[in-house]
């Protein structure tokens, strides 16, 4: 695939509607500078020596050298002990829970299932320091290994874009987040690859089984279950949902229970405080201005109820645009792309470090624009980008900081929504475009 191509001419059997891909040719599209191939070239290795280079010592160096707290070694390897030491990780003993541990774990105890914090007892009895090192340079692999299924996936052969998604990828500031806390966000990215490959493929169980395995770790692709129910992907909603079960079952079941019934529904009311990012929390603040600051929740009966039918809506527009399953591999990818750029709007939490699960529909999204000569839905993709990205990153240090007023803050902290919401919306727009099933000639 070439970077900026000329697009493709198409024929089909219905009436063709409005042109929506634009027919020029690509000096008009993207100007005689990016019309070249050569000049695009010098652009990627422009921007990519600094990124790369600040990844390298944001997301491998410093953290080592600064030996920082991360949410691997004060949330999950802690808990592992709690677990490990036979004690209850919701209720965490201060004789387990020592130093930083207790500002994450407390009297409330860990807000992950078992099964994350079963899953590393192996290595609870280790230096802390040795297991969180380990954990970052996996938590790198596991981005590599996200990348190298994306592409793969969607057959891309062109070295230019390559180059894009991977700067796409490690600018993107959840993902630096991310890798720097080793969080298992970015195996669940990793396992999201996996998902797509099997998608695109058809109904296949490896796709189930990676699916069921990122329920086990955390609940936020859940979503994409109803895909397959949409999708009639029995094999892989059948494999995802034993799967999840399975391991739930197997590990520590005991307290299995506990979080089911105490502390999945006390954290899955959310809040209105700045670093929820959901509808729920967007609609929190806007109703109930205090609880940005973190002065009450500000969820209430209107409040949800408001955020149920902003679900509800978020689904039936989704699936009236999806319509019929796709055949062809592209359609496909487009379909699984509206789903993950749905996710976020359909759950009641939702952390900043969470929507490095994006990276999927905009590598999508990239792909299909720059192949069909789409500057809308390029351009909309790098909105998204910059608002969920650089913006609310900039929103969070401010706020921290008492930079700002508090006018200022109410607007600024929905950017990452607001970000969402442009990807989610571009993904429609592509289904829209695909909406016919258009063939080449």
């Amino acid at each position: 695939m070439s970077l900026w191509r000329r697009p493709r001419h198409y024929s089909s059997s219905v009436a063709a509607p409005p042109a929506v891909l634009p027919a020029a040719a690509p000096y008009h599209l993207w100007g005689a500078g990016l019309a070249s191939r050569r000049f695009r070239g010098f652009l990627l290795v422009l921007a990519g020596v600094p990124i790369g280079l600040a990844y390298l010592w944001n997301g491998a160096v410093l953290p080592l050298v600064w030996n920082q707290v991360s949410d691997f070694r004060a949330v999950y390897l802690e808990g592992a002990r709690v677990l490990a030491a036979g004690s209850d990780p919701y209720q965490c003993a201060t004789g387990f829970c020592s130093g930083h541990a207790k500002g994450w774990l407390g009297a409330a105890g860990s807000v992950y299932p078992p099964f994350p914090l079963w899953l590393l007892q192996p290595v609870s009895g280790f230096s802390p320091r040795l297991v969180d090192g380990v954990a970052l340079f996996a938590a790198s692999a596991c981005i590599a290994f996200f990348l190298w299924t994306m592409l793969r996936a969607l057959e891309v052969r062109d070295w230019q874009f390559g180059a894009l998604a991977v700067l796409v990828t490690i600018g993107f500031a959840p993902t630096l987040t991310e890798v720097q806390n080793r969080n298992f966000q970015v195996l669940l990215l990793a396992l999201s690859g996996v998902v797509v490959a099997a998608w695109l493929r058809g109904d296949r169980w490896w796709g189930g089984a990676a699916l069921g395995f990122g329920l086990a770790i955390k609940l936020v692709q859940a979503p994409l279950l109803l895909l397959g129910l949409w999708g009639r992907r029995w094999v892989t909603v059948a494999i995802a949902v034993a799967t999840w079960a399975v391991l739930w079952a197997v590990a520590a079941p005991r307290y299995l229970g506990e979080y089911l019934f105490q502390v999945l529904p006390s954290v899955g009311q959310g809040s209105g405080e700045e670093m929820d990012i959901s509808p729920l929390a967007a609609l929190a603040r806007m109703l109930h201005p205090e609880s940005l600051y973190q002065q009450g929740r500000g969820v209430d009966a209107v409040v949800l109820a408001l955020a149920a039918a902003a679900g509800v809506v978020v689904i039936v527009v989704t699936l009236r645009r999806l319509g019929a399953p796709r055949s062809d591999r592209q359609g496909r990818a487009l379909e699984i792309a509206a789903a993950f750029a749905a996710s976020p709007l359909l759950l009641t939490l939702v952390w900043a470090g969470q929507l490095v699960l994006l990276l999927v529909p905009m590598i999508v999204l990239l792909d299909f624009g720059l192949r069909h000569g789409s500057r809308r839905l390029v351009v909309q993709v790098a909105i998204a980008w910059f608002l969920i990205g650089p913006v609310y990153l900039a929103f969070t240090n401010a706020f921290a900081a008492g930079f700002g007023f508090p006018l200022l803050f109410e607007v600024w902290s929905e950017s990452a929504l607001a970000g969402v919401v442009v990807l989610w919306v571009t993904s429609l727009q592509a289904l829209s475009v695909r909406g016919l099933n258009l063939q080449p000639a």
